[in-house]
């Protein structure tokens, strides 16, 4: 987002900024409101930037466009989700680890895309050290609070860490994201002004996952940092195809999926209510886990079609 989106990337990080000194002025307030303010951004934002996906694949395929083949994307994208749900209640372990993985390595490709290199080894480094800062030191920071969630995921007991091993590994993280960040810096692969804004990211990020509710926390990062910077990669993408695009467009695309999405969301909700089961973050974990984890295969696919000279002239 840095060198690509520079108004939208300012205008996050003023957002973040403000949410920081509200949760460092009010924190009892923000606690009380965490759940309310982070669905709401998730659903609002979060859900729909990856609402396109059947237009991606359809802009991805192009010259095998037809019906067939987009029931055979549709049915692929059902299949992958419950293959993933399958896996979730067979082996809720396995399930986690590997949607952290795979998140880590999306967070960690919408963030460095814009890098000019063909080093593949260095490319999957750089997005993995990403993604697991952007997702595990949240957690890490606030780990009394991410224990019980925790424990539902994973339908076991989660014994608490104690403090000193959690930062501990978030220090090492950090580490690890400063040496690579450092290293692209002397390497002559990021300019100055790139290697100012990732820092400034990163100190955005760590203070505001210090000073904020875990989910809030995460959730600014999720929606303001990701999405809105994924959703300019998808309008970018798409530019190619029909340059007039634009974010009127984008926004009446992702209402079939979104709808989809909310519907399967209530769906679950109600089912729970009629179970007498309480609505708990861990199974709304699972549930955005398995709609969005088919999304993350197809992006990996639209980035590997932007080229980096276009993804710079856009403003």
């Amino acid at each position: 987002m840095t060198t690509r989106y520079p108004i939208l990337y300012r205008s996050v990080q003023a957002f973040a900024l403000i949410m920081i000194l509200i949760g460092l002025a009010f924190p009892s307030l923000l606690q009380q409101w965490e759940l309310i303010l982070a669905v709401s951004m998730i659903v609002l934002i979060g859900i729909p930037h990856g609402a396109t996906d059947y237009l991606i694949f359809r802009h991805l395929t192009q010259p095998f466009l037809g019906t067939r083949k987009m029931s055979a994307f549709y049915l692929n994208y059902l299949l992958v989700m419950a293959a993933y749900s399958l896996l979730w209640w067979v082996s809720p372990i396995s399930a986690l680890l590997s949607f952290i993985v795979l998140s880590a390595y999306h967070f960690g490709q919408s963030n460095w895309n814009y890098l000019n290199t063909e080093n593949k080894t260095l490319r999957a480094t750089l997005y993995l050290s990403w993604g697991l800062l952007v997702t595990v030191t949240p957690i890490l920071l606030h780990f009394e609070a991410a224990q019980p969630i925790l424990t539902t995921i994973l339908a076991t007991s989660v014994p608490v860490l104690s403090k000193a091993f959690c930062w501990s590994l978030v220090l090492g993280i950090l580490i690890l994201n400063v040496w690579l960040l450092v290293y692209l810096r002397v390497s002559k692969l990021i300019a100055l002004k790139e290697f100012s804004d990732e820092w400034i990211t990163i100190a955005l990020l760590m203070v505001a996952y210090y000073a904020l509710p875990l989910l809030l926390g995460f959730t600014i990062y999720f929606v303001f940092f990701h999405s809105l910077s994924s959703v300019m990669d998808q309008i970018q993408f798409f530019r190619k195809q029909f340059p007039t695009y634009d974010w009127r467009k984008y926004v009446k695309h992702t209402f079939p999926l979104t709808l989809a999405a909310l519907a399967g969301l209530a769906l679950l909700v109600g089912l729970q209510w009629q179970m007498g089961i309480q609505p708990n973050v861990g199974l709304l974990f699972i549930f955005i886990s398995i709609v969005t984890l088919p999304h993350m295969l197809l992006i990996d696919k639209l980035y590997e079609e932007l080229e980096v000279p276009e993804l710079h002239n856009i403003g």
